[in-house]
């Protein structure tokens, strides 16, 4: 497969899966809440991407690269991810000042986030941190990212794969916090070449906005 015409399904692909997903995926968690959140993820993102990867040859193995991290990696990617996601929270916070989020954006977050008891606070984790974070590098760091760098280059490709994270996320007031952080976990695939990584930092930023 020629590089442009790769890098054009994978595009196609992200618009379909984007546009699904805040389609049929929007009704299905209005319906069904959390459930509803992590069908969407599950099913609406990573398995699509994976079957895509398996229907047109690609190798899943250098796809979707996972290997247990070293400890000092594991601690190295903690101390990065918190060095990442702290300023541009700052920075978020800052740009509250001048365009807040609507009051009922706010309010949905507020609900969102809010955790009652040690059972709620556990299943907003797995639905909320967990899952999202391995679904979506699954998808952006492994898929999306290894198709548009192979297809424009290592800075090119990476920075269009955060581009697309944060278009995808459909929130204009914190499009810079998506922005930089799909930047770093592209860097971090770039580093290593191993998604579990990414993952761990992901999971990382999804706990530092759950219970910050």
């Amino acid at each position: 497969m020629e590089k442009g015409t790769r890098a054009t399904q994978a595009f196609a692909l992200y618009c379909f899966l984007v546009a699904t997903y805040l389609s049929v995926g929007g009704l299905l968690q209005y319906r069904f809440g959390l459930l509803g959140i992590s069908i969407n993820e599950i099913f609406l993102l990573a398995m699509p991407g994976i079957v895509y990867a398996q229907l047109t040859g690609l190798s899943l193995k250098k796809t979707f690269p996972i290997r247990q991290p070293t400890f000092k990696e594991f601690l190295l990617v903690l101390v990065m991810t918190a060095v990442v996601i702290v300023p541009i929270a700052l920075l978020v916070e800052y740009q509250n000042q001048f365009w807040p989020l609507p009051p009922t954006v706010q309010t949905f977050y507020d609900q969102l986030m809010k955790h009652e008891g040690i059972l709620d606070a556990v299943l907003k984790f797995i639905v909320l941190a967990l899952i999202p974070a391995v679904c979506e590098e699954l998808f952006f760091r492994g898929l999306l990212q290894g198709m548009m760098v192979s297809s424009f280059g290592v800075t090119r490709g990476l920075l269009l794969t955060a581009l697309f994270f944060a278009v995808a996320h459909v929130n204009p007031w914190y499009f810079i916090y998506y922005f930089f952080l799909g930047t770093y976990l592209g860097l971090l695939r770039n580093w290593r070449n191993n998604l579990a990584l990414c993952i761990l930092a992901h999971l990382a930023n999804n706990l530092y906005s759950l219970y910050s």
